[in-house]
C-alpha cells in the first residue's frame, strides 16, 4: 500500500503513547483482503496485532475503488477469505478487549452517564474516559449526560460492571 513506516515504526509509537498517557486506550484499524494479501502476509498480520498492546481493533474488508493503483493490483482476494480472515481478527478483538477491560477492575474511572439502557440487565449505560463501556449498578435517570466517578466491580460476559463512588 506505499506506506512510509512499518511495523517496528507502528509498535515504537503505540509504545511512546502508552508511557506518555496513562490508562490510554489505543484502537487500530485493520483492512482484510487487499490484493496480493497472501496466508504469510495474514499470518504476520496475525502475530503482530497479537503482539500489540491496544484496547480494540476496528476491522474492514478491501474494498475496490475504480480508477486507484490498489485496482490493478493482483490476485484479488475473493469475499469469503475477506469474511473469514475477518472473523479471526474479530475473535483477536475480543480478546484484546477483554485484556484491556480487566486491568479497571476495581478502579475508580470518570463516566459519562448515557441515556440507554442494557437490554438484558436494564441497567444505564456509561462509557469512561478511556472508551470503556460500563454498565451501572446504583444509577438512575437523574445521572444521565453527567460524568461521575465510578468504581469497576465485576467483568461478566464480556461487560464491566460499577457503582457510583459517593
Amino acid at each position: 500500500m506505499r506506506r512510509n513506516y512499518d511495523t517496528s515504526f507502528y509498535r515504537n509509537l503505540i509504545n511512546k503513547i502508552i508511557a506518555a498517557v496513562e490508562d490510554v486506550a489505543i484502537g487500530i484499524d485493520v483492512m482484510v483482503g487487499f490484493p496480493g494479501e497472501g496466508t504469510n502476509e495474514f499470518n504476520n498480520t496475525v502475530r503482530f496485532l497479537e503482539s500489540l498492546p491496544v484496547a480494540y481493533i476496528h476491522i474492514f474488508p478491501y474494498s475496490e475503488r475504480p480508477n486507484t493503483a490498489a485496482a490493478n493490483i493482483h490476485p484479488k482476494i475473493n469475499v469469503k477469505t475477506k469474511k473469514e480472515r475477518a472473523l479471526f481478527l474479530k475473535k483477536i478483538n475480543e480478546l484484546k478487549r477483554m485484556q484491556f477491560a480487566r486491568r479497571f477492575l476495581g478502579k475508580e474511572l470518570f463516566v459519562l452517564v448515557e441515556n440507554t439502557k442494557d437490554k438484558k440487565t436494564r441497567l444505564l449505560k456509561g462509557v469512561s474516559q478511556n472508551y470503556l463501556p460500563v454498565l451501572l449498578e446504583n444509577c438512575d435517570q437523574s445521572f444521565v449526560n453527567k460524568i461521575v466517578a465510578v468504581r469497576v466491580q465485576k467483568l461478566e460476559e464480556g461487560k464491566l460492571y460499577g457503582k457510583i463512588v459517593s
